[in-house]
């Protein structure tokens, strides 16, 4: 079994297609694309690409973290007040929330 996993930032195949839940919904009509390629450790650790139009969502973490390297686009991420801005090439990661206490604003600017 090999320890490298390579993930396709252009897969070939169907990309599963969903929206955000209703009560995460913040502005616009976000749609979202992922093409899930490897899932690891008892699946706490799901690898792939993800691909959303723009809108804005509240994001609830739990028990997981996230690890993001921007392909295209630009997204902007509002916690108290802080708002960052991530466009192409950058990376950013994004700790559990256990108690779902963030308010974490996920707004896709660009698809």
């Amino acid at each position: 079994m090999s320890l490298l996993k390579t993930i396709d930032t252009n897969p070939s195949f169907a990309p599963r297609e969903s929206g955000p839940l209703p009560e995460r919904l913040i502005s616009g009509n976000p749609a979202f694309k992922t093409w899930a390629q490897d899932v690891a450790r008892s699946e706490s650790v799901h690898s792939g690409v993800w691909e959303a139009t723009p809108g804005e969502t509240r994001s609830i973490k739990g028990e997981t973290f996230e690890f993001c390297h921007i392909l295209s686009g630009l997204i902007e991420l509002t916690q108290g007040g802080r708002q960052l801005r991530h466009e192409a090439g950058l990376y950013w990661r994004l700790e559990d929330d256990r108690d779902g206490a963030q308010d974490l604003r996920h707004r896709d600017v660009t698809p």
